[in-house]
């Protein structure tokens, strides 16, 4: 693979390619215009494109908010050019966003992403050691876009704390086992959710594996399926619980914290 070069934008040129990648990814218009990424840019905002042989086949848009009187970036847009997903942009960008954000002393980055995408949450919680226990329920309405057209816009909201032990571990390439013995809330019978009591320090939630492939094939039991990982992960963050991790058969570790 020709070698990615990440950097921050600010040339329209730059921007406008940036706007049309994330209206190609998400098959919709408009998702950020020029001059807004022209505005967030200009202004001290994280506006990050990923390169490769001068074409860009990644882009980022984060800007800066606060949280107790914490200075903080929310990475509110991350998008790779389809055809190159799952080749190291995605991690690329956000490490890359991580320095941008510590350069500048800050030390907490957040952004929502769909509980039910379960290479999302894999990404997220194991190779990026980001955490949570906040769960959006229908945090932004109806949305248009190609992969949430009809559906709640459920988010959990990550917290990436960037010198957290286990974050540092995650960018050193060490990103821990996954042998794991856990009870389940939300476990899977026949196919279906079936929620389950427990009280462990350590417990489980599970969800799909490939939630579209699942809403293509069977849309009832799809948003059955969301409607158990939402009251599963509300009830659970209600009762002390943060998620900690992902396993790759498709299920989230929660710990209490």
């Amino acid at each position: 693979m020709p070698e990615l070069e990440v950097r921050e934008l600010s040339e329209v040129s730059d921007l406008r390619s940036a706007s049309e990648l994330f209206d190609r990814i998400w098959r919709a218009e408009r998702i950020f215009s020029v001059e807004v990424l022209r505005a967030l840019a200009t202004h001290g905002n994280a506006v990050l494109g990923a390169f490769r042989d001068g074409r860009m086949v990644g882009a980022q848009v984060g800007f800066l908010g606060r949280e107790g009187g914490e200075l903080l970036l929310h990475s509110h847009v991350t998008g790779i050019e389809p055809s190159l997903q799952h080749q190291g942009v995605g991690a690329s960008l956000k490490w890359a966003q991580r320095d941008w954000a510590l350069t500048r002393g800050i030390e907490l980055v957040t952004w929502t992403f769909d509980p039910m995408i379960a290479r999302n949450a894999y990404f997220n919680l194991r190779k990026l050691g980001a955490r949570t226990d906040r769960f959006l329920r229908d945090f932004y309405g109806p949305m248009g876009d190609v992969f949430s057209a009809g559906e709640r816009s459920d988010r959990l909201e990550v917290s990436w704390r960037l010198r957290a032990p286990w974050v540092e571990r995650a960018a050193a390439g060490d990103h821990g086992s996954e042998s794991l013995g856990a009870p389940a809330l939300l476990d899977e019978e026949d196919g279906r959710p079936r929620p389950r009591a427990s009280d462990a320090r350590r417990a489980l939630v599970r969800v799909p594996t490939d939630y579209l492939e699942l809403r293509e094939r069977d849309p009832d039991l799809a948003r059955a399926w969301r409607d158990a990982v939402a009251e599963a992960l509300e009830e659970a963050f209600g009762r002390g619980y943060a998620a900690v991790d992902f396993l790759r058969d498709g299920a989230y570790v929660l710990e209490r914290t």
